[in-house]
């Protein structure tokens, strides 16, 4: 597994997006990176749905969806993309303040008249209110591909039982990864997400990933 020791943060540093430590393995996939990644506020934790790294590396290089690391069952964690490109690793964010039952009287108005108009299909409501979610900023939404960075934890789904969960060398270097991140572009603790809270993602997902 990845060295997790107590090494200083002090010896990490991003450069040209990659974050140079001997605890990550740089395997870098240019066909999920989708342009310029101009500033992140979030971090969004994710599993992957299948058993093992080498089938999300197959699929990272098709291109398509990916994130930024991946981190294995055994605990090495493999930087997959670059901190400063997008990645296709969210899908449609929720609401924020309806989710959390805070939104403004006529801001409520306007997300039940998205989410209730018969007119449309679900799938028609779920883009139209992303859509207007980012017009919003951050934190006022949820993170979007384009202001944020995701972490991958390789683990099988299974329809009858989910995700499987995290393994113990995952979740010591998940904490080691995000605490790094955290320091190394300024991020605070409250900006670190399962992927469910954002999107429309089976609740499972990430559930016993632990970086606390």
């Amino acid at each position: 597994m990845a060295d997790t020791g107590n090494a200083s943060v002090q010896a990490e540093k991003i450069v040209n997006g990659k974050l140079v430590s001997s605890k990550v393995i740089d395997k870098n996939f240019s066909a999920i990176e989708h342009g310029p990644l101009a500033a992140v506020n979030a971090i969004i934790v994710h599993q992957t749905g299948g058993s093992t790294a080498e089938s999300s590396f197959s699929n990272y290089k098709k291109g398509g969806n990916g994130a930024h690391f991946l981190i294995d069952k055994d605990g090495k964690i493999y930087q997959t993309a670059r901190t400063d490109r997008t990645c296709w690793h969210i899908g449609k964010i929720q609401s924020r303040c309806y989710k959390l039952k805070s939104c403004s009287t006529e801001e409520l108005k306007t997300i039940n008249k998205i989410l209730y108009n018969k007119s449309d299909s679900y799938a028609a409501r779920v883009s139209k209110l992303h859509d207007h979610e980012s017009d919003k900023s951050y934190p006022d939404r949820y993170p979007v591909n384009n202001d944020s960075v995701g972490i991958e934890l390789v683990a099988a789904y299974k329809n009858s039982s989910g995700y499987e969960e995290a393994t113990a060398a995952q979740n010591e270097s998940l904490k080691w990864l995000v605490s790094t991140l955290e320091k190394l572009l300024t991020l605070g603790s409250d900006n670190v997400f399962r992927h469910p809270e954002v999107s429309y993602k089976q609740e499972s997902e990430a559930s016993t990933a632990a970086w606390r």
